[in-house]
């Protein structure tokens, strides 16, 4: 039996998916509203409604509810756009995602929003909780959350083909909660019976889904993406079995 005393929900990637966060946060309310909202990062580059993102945040945020924020190499990356935009460079000399997000967001007139939370991500790197942390990348597991520097907590991933850190990690600083390296499926990761890696990235931009994960139901929930699947993305299969033995509950939440 599935218990609706979600406390603390965090969603992965958003890249821009406004419509689907709204819908993942609707579905989280029904559930319980004065659920802890904490988003992984890459909130609005890639995508096509990095308004409705900002958006979704500010009405989850104007009923009183928490909502956390950790950084992304993606919100760095649209920060210094930011920056070289405001020293006179021209949009049109930025990178494409960085500009195509910046001219949506100023045309909707969430600009200044969007650069407050992108400030406020980019002001915490790690977010924890009573066992678990969240952040956007990883660890070196032979250093630990410790010994791991902030940059490599943002950015740390395997290239394609390459073994994972989470295979090497071995549950001694908790449960880490994470996104960054998109998978066709949620990663789980137990070891002694307890989760100790959590990837919320399910692609959602390139045509997966946008995933949630419920800390202490150990569930996930779900929201199918709007955006069509993009030619030559291949997400990376998880090393480990997503769904162990008596594994969580996934509750996926179908398009209206």
């Amino acid at each position: 039996m599935v218990s609706t005393g979600m406390s603390t929900l965090v969603i992965g990637d958003l890249h821009g998916c406004g419509q689907e966060l709204g819908q993942l946060l609707d579905l989280a309310r029904r559930e319980r509203a004065d659920a802890r909202v904490i988003l992984v990062g890459d909130l609005f580059t890639k995508g096509p409604e990095p308004h409705e993102v900002v958006r979704a945040l500010l009405e989850h945020r104007a009923g009183g509810r928490r909502l956390d924020l950790v950084c992304g190499n993606h919100d760095l990356r649209m920060l210094e756009a930011l920056r070289l935009r405001d020293a006179g460079a021209s949009l049109d000399g930025l990178p494409a995602a960085e500009s195509s997000a910046i001219r949506l967001l100023d045309r909707a007139g969430m600009l200044g929003q969007a650069r407050q939370f992108l400030a406020e991500a980019a002001n915490c790197v790690t977010l924890q909780g009573l066992g678990w942390t969240v952040l956007h990348g990883g660890i070196h597991p032979e250093l630990g959350l410790a010994g791991t520097s902030d940059h490599d907590r943002i950015h740390l991933k395997a290239a394609f083909g390459e073994r994972h850190w989470w295979e090497r990690y071995d549950g001694r600083d908790g449960l880490l909660i994470v996104g960054h390296k998109p998978l066709r499926e949620p990663l789980l990761i137990r070891r002694n019976g307890r989760p100790v890696v959590v990837n919320v990235d399910t692609g959602c931009v390139y045509g997966g889904t946008l995933t949630g994960y419920c800390v202490e139901e150990d569930r996930f929930l779900q929201v199918p993406s709007r955006q069509q699947p993009r030619e030559g993305f291949r997400p990376a299969v998880a090393s480990a079995p997503p769904w162990a033995s008596g594994g969580p509950v996934r509750t996926f939440a179908r398009r209206p």
